[in-house]
């Protein structure tokens, strides 16, 4: 595994308001697959801070992408353009049923650095919810 520095930006969309956009950079590690990549980090995503018991990984796996967190706001979830598969989504308050239509994925994956794109719908209780754009680029240190 390579250490990287990833930058994860992410735009939520409800209603055809202006996106509200998140942006996390960190280091984390990267490793070349057969049919794509895996990367992990660990940070808090209460606080940003780097935390051990929050680790997240990212595998892309030809057209789809599984998005894992595990801790205390915990998430598995998988992007496959059209197709919807439904998660559980874990927080201190309580877990909750998410369903994820993948809408569209695009990556450009090299050895020294690179960029992946999920396009999806998020649903709660079969209601749609809201639209996400996930960036996610790489380049190693």
């Amino acid at each position: 595994m390579k250490k990287v520095m990833i930058t994860i930006e992410n735009s939520m969309m409800i209603d055809g308001d202006k996106p509200e956009v998140t942006e996390i950079i960190t280091e984390g590690k990267f490793e070349a697959t057969e049919n794509g990549c895996t990367m992990s980090y660990e940070l808090d995503p209460e606080n940003g801070e780097p935390n051990p018991e929050s680790h997240t990984e990212m595998i892309l796996d030809g057209n789809s992408f599984n998005f894992v967190r595990s801790g205390i706001y915990g998430a598995d979830f998988l992007v496959e353009p059209g197709i919807r598969n439904q998660t559980l989504y874990r927080m201190p308050f309580g877990n909750m049923t998410v369903g994820v239509l993948g809408k569209e994925l695009t990556s450009d994956i090299g050895e020294e650095k690179g960029r992946i794109t999920a396009k999806y719908d998020i649903d709660f209780n079969a209601a749609w919810a809201a639209r996400y754009v996930m960036e996610i680029s790489y380049r190693t240190i």
